[in-house]
């Protein structure tokens, strides 16, 4: 008798606290990308935008839009965890 594979219903959820602390550390990392103006999609940052959307129900459409508010955040070198706390207010996620 053949076993069949059954595929266990699993949702993994993400604390948008942890990736917006990835997105502040990878934005650090890809910051020259970024500022060439090297489409989102090409560089690290976006599977973690891609997270942060899931989190908040955005479609993959919104993910530049995202990106340009986190983005104009970091840009005020605040501290990962003042940038976290802004990011949070902004996207409204806690």
């Amino acid at each position: 008798m053949q076993k069949k594979w059954v595929t266990p219903e699993m949702k993994f959820v993400t604390d948008p606290d942890v990736v917006l602390e990835c997105i502040y550390e990878v934005y650090g990392q890809e910051k020259h990308m970024v500022l060439s103006g090297k489409n989102i999609r090409h560089t690290m940052v976006f599977p973690f935008l891609k997270m942060l959307s899931n989190n908040l129900k955005a479609n993959s459409g919104d993910l530049e839009r995202l990106h340009k508010h986190l983005w104009s955040i970091y840009q005020k070198k605040l501290e990962k965890q003042e940038f976290v706390r802004q990011c949070q207010e902004i996207l409204d996620v806690h």
